[in-house]
């Protein structure tokens, strides 16, 4: 009988036991993982500049003003007297001289001005006042500082030279009466509505190309005097590119015609052509 008595209660024991692990939780079961902890490394000092914006849209404004210049138009030579029809960013100052009957000689000096592309399509043109100097026989000089103009453009149509190789571009010429001797300025602003355009030919002897502007010339005033006549400028160009070496030299000679009508004024009923 006590046998039997200590054989259930060794079993008894053990089920108690054996349930009491089972119910234990994993948790208390095993020991923690180790925390591993890895060293956090400084944030990057950023750095903060009122000229950043600045800057990012400066170049953007070069890259938009290299597409519209190299991609969007023909890639011919700026003409010396013709107004291109091309849209530019440039500065531009030359010298001239002139030959006339009678022994007058005219001079000038530092014309043209900078060239700025604004916008995909348009560009200004800020010219500077430049000085002339008229020598006269028997000793009679008159100088002084021409009239200041202006040129604003809006490009229409346009294709590069790789493509239709043309362009065709609204002009808008201003000239204000700034000169300092009634000989340089007729004391008048003079505003010059055109229409610019120019036709490129790509050839296995180069590219030939004809650029050209047309258009009247209105003054603010005194127009049965003055008139307004209308006036043709041409450039006839040759471009090619030559390779001497690691050097690439590029030729484009030129010819360039004007051609002025008269409706009205003093020299009605006449034209010149140079």
């Amino acid at each position: 009988m006590k046998k039997l008595f200590r054989a259930t209660l060794t079993a008894v024991i053990g089920l108690l036991t054996a349930s009491l692990i089972d119910s234990w939780p994993a948790s208390a079961q095993q020991e923690p993982p180790p925390i591993v902890t890895t060293p956090m490394s400084a944030p990057t000092p950023r750095v903060y500049s009122p000229f950043i914006p600045f800057w990012e849209k400066y170049n953007a404004w070069l890259e938009m003003v290299r597409r519209t210049h190299e991609d969007m138009q023909p890639n011919w030579m700026t003409p010396l007297v013709t107004v291109t029809p091309t849209l530019q960013q440039e500065l531009r100052a030359d010298y001239s001289f002139q030959f006339a009957p009678h022994d007058l000689q005219t001079f000038t000096y530092v014309s043209k001005g900078t060239e700025i592309i604004p916008t995909e399509n348009t560009e200004f043109i800020f010219g500077n006042p430049s000085y002339v100097t008229k020598n006269l026989p028997e000793d009679k000089h008159t100088s002084g500082f021409a009239d200041w103009p202006f040129t604003f453009k809006y490009r229409l149509l346009s294709s590069p030279s790789d493509a239709d190789n043309y362009v065709v571009t609204f002009l808008l010429a201003t000239t204000f009466a700034t000169g300092s001797t009634t000989f340089v300025s007729e004391n008048h602003d003079v505003f010059s509505p055109l229409i610019g355009f120019g036709k490129g030919f790509l050839t296995q002897y180069g590219e030939f190309d004809y650029q050209a502007t047309i258009g009247p010339s209105i003054p603010d005033g005194n127009t049965g005097q003055l008139g307004t006549p209308i006036t043709w400028n041409s450039a006839f160009q040759y471009g090619n590119r030559f390779h001497l070496g690691e050097w690439t030299i590029p030729l484009w000679p030129a010819l360039e015609t004007l051609w002025v009508a008269y409706p009205n004024g003093e020299k009605m009923d006449s034209s010149s052509c140079t």
